[in-house]
């Protein structure tokens, strides 16, 4: 970017080689979200570099993905090691080294069976089907009246399968990807099932618990302001699907593999709430390679069949590999308590900040949230804010009236420290500015992620 001066005000503009990318990128690119303007070439630990070869400190650690930063070298070992002895083994036969890490995954997380897939919506979606499953031959649920629920303003991704259960974003009218039975909203009624409102689940198990064989959601979804009124909700409601017999599955994707200051978010719920299934995905590799795990009990999970949960890269040797390493990682380098001191510095830092454009900050260990009030200056939004933090030099992403943030859980403590300076620095200044470019217009709804 680029700081100009136009008469008496301030404008910031891109660069022009990324203007020069973005017109490539409009032209053959399709999908994806609403990215900031920025294409990193580069990053090592938690420093980027842009095309422009500016340094960027990350502060999203990549939609929660490189918990470990960018090339830590055990990963990179892992993963050379990895490919230089095999490219891949899959379903055609069986896989080294899946059985005995099938078994060290469900002996660490205490549950008696894991499949190995992909991607995070495919392993919510997985999930959820086999819930399903559960739902008609054990819970004997009429097949075609079988229901899974989710929560109001959680993220599952975008795949055709788990994409109903989530907020409208044109699913049915644009895509005609509609399942009445998947849902998160109450089917009596349609009214909204609400994070953190626990009567919501009352009323809709109260009408159709008969019907209703799961519910999915994310534990510890860390926007609310105070981490108390998430836990408790989510205590609440696994307390009421054992009471109704529903399984309950943990979306562990975005906020598991340590960011929270325990491995998984469902942990803070304690060992006598603990979830049917879990699903893990993105940082349990470091985000080095994708794949998503879904561990349950033998209940549900010697129900699957053949051909019934398959995927070609699913088990495959650097999926194994990097699974490890990150384990390893966290555990030698001591990351749950890291994450545990790195929300308590971004606690201790914001604690005293005042602007009139800000409502609150809020933390789950390493995973950060800031919330703007919603006003009607057109200088003052969360993508201006981010793009603002961007020319200072960090990384931050504008999530409707909040900017989420997140950095890996071996940040240097001076880096830390200098990207929370910079977002104050940014707050303080937003509104100092006449212009500040913010990239192509957005296409479609954006979902809060």
């Amino acid at each position: 970017m680029t700081h100009e001066k136009v008469g008496d005000g301030n404008v910031l503009r891109l660069s022009e080689k990324t203007k020069e990318l973005l017109e490539i990128d409009e032209r053959y690119s399709a999908g994806g979200i609403f990215p900031l303007p920025v294409f990193i070439k580069s990053g090592k630990g938690s420093i980027l570099k842009d095309i422009d070869g500016r340094e960027i400190i990350d502060f999203i650690s990549m939609l929660s993905a490189t918990n470990l930063g960018q090339c830590h070298p055990k990963l990179v070992e892992a993963q050379i090691a990895s490919i230089n002895t095999i490219t891949l083994t899959n379903i055609a036969t069986k896989v080294g080294d899946w059985a005995e890490f099938a078994h060290e995954m469900c002996g660490r997380f205490g549950f008696d069976k894991m499949v190995g897939v992909v991607s995070g919506s495919e392993g919510a979606d997985a999930a959820v089907k086999f819930a399903r499953k559960w739902g008609i031959k054990v819970k004997g649920i009429d097949p075609k009246k079988t229901l899974v629920l989710g929560v109001s303003d959680n993220y599952h991704g975008v795949s055709s399968g788990i994409w109903p259960i989530m907020n409208d974003m044109g699913q049915a009218t644009d895509y005609g990807v509609q399942n009445e039975n998947l849902r998160n909203t109450n089917p009596e009624t349609g009214k909204a099932l609400n994070y953190c409102c626990v009567h919501d689940f009352e009323e809709v198990f109260a009408a159709v618990h008969n019907r209703v064989a799961a519910v999915i959601m994310e534990c510890i979804h860390g926007k609310s302001p105070a981490f108390e009124e998430e836990l408790n909700f989510a205590i609440a409601v696994r307390k009421l699907c054992k009471r109704y017999n529903i399984l309950f599955i943990a979306d562990e994707v975005r906020m598991g593999a340590a960011k929270t200051g325990k491995f998984l978010c469902s942990d803070w719920m304690g060992e006598e709430n603990k979830p049917d299934m879990v699903v893990m995905g993105k940082s349990i590799t470091g985000g080095a390679y994708p794949a998503s795990y879904i561990l349950g009990n033998n209940e549900v999970m010697d129900l699957i069949g053949g051909y019934e949960s398959v995927a070609t890269f699913g088990m495959a040797p650097q999926a194994i590999a990097l699974t490890r390493a990150t384990l390893d990682i966290i555990e030698k380098e001591e990351l749950l308590e890291r994450a545990a001191w790195i929300g308590e510095v971004w606690r201790q830092e914001t604690s005293s900040w005042q602007s009139p454009w800000l409502d609150y900050v809020t933390n789950r260990g390493a995973d950060f949230g800031l919330y703007l009030k919603r006003t009607n200056n057109p200088c003052v939004t969360t993508r201006k804010l981010a793009m603002l933090c961007l020319h200072k030099g960090i990384l931050v992403y504008p999530d409707g009236d909040r900017l989420r943030l997140g950095v890996a859980l071996n940040i240097p403590e001076s880096q830390l420290r200098r990207g929370i300076a910079i977002l104050k620095e940014a707050l303080d200044e937003i509104d100092g500015y006449d212009e500040i470019e913010t990239g192509p217009p957005m296409k479609g709804t954006v979902p809060s992620m």
